[in-house]
């Protein structure tokens, strides 16, 4: 009875750590492509420049564009099985000529350059099984300076 005992609680140990170790790696793959994600939209969002104002040496991003963008990249993300389960929601801010460049500091960005900040939020179920773990909601946040040289 003893050796039964045993290898029942050896089984629920090594059950209960195969669970969190497939759970956790599904966190870093969330993690992964959140990351991605985050740098292509903040990449993407800075190439809608005003031309009007380039050629008079001022860098200014269409901001509609930008957004439309990123939404429609999210759409796109959305589809994806990762994020099945969940929902993904974005928050652009744009720094250029034009809005200034108030709160940079903010995002670690030391000079003063025009760039793209886009904060990733994705919120769903929890995702993972065991009672004494719980994650609902990951954040990701990627900035991309536009360096003109």
């Amino acid at each position: 009875m003893k050796t039964f005992l045993t290898f029942l609680g050896l089984l629920v140990v090594c059950l209960s750590l195969l669970c969190f170790t497939s759970d956790m790696d599904r966190y870093a793959k969330l993690q992964l492509h959140m990351k991605a994600l985050a740098e292509e939209c903040a990449a993407g969002s800075v190439l809608f420049t005003d031309d009007l104002a380039y050629s008079q040496g001022l860098v200014v991003f269409r901001e509609s564009d930008a957004r439309d963008y990123v939404e429609f990249m999210l759409s796109k993300a959305e589809s994806e099985p990762l994020y099945l389960r969940g929902s993904l929601s974005a928050e652009l801010r744009l720094f250029d000529d034009e809005k200034g460049y108030d709160g940079l500091i903010a995002y670690h960005v030391r000079q003063i350059r025009p760039c793209s900040v886009v904060r990733l939020s994705w919120s769903g179920p929890d995702l993972f099984r065991l009672p004494f773990f719980s994650l609902t909601g990951a954040k990701r946040t990627a900035v991309y300076e536009w360096v003109d040289e």
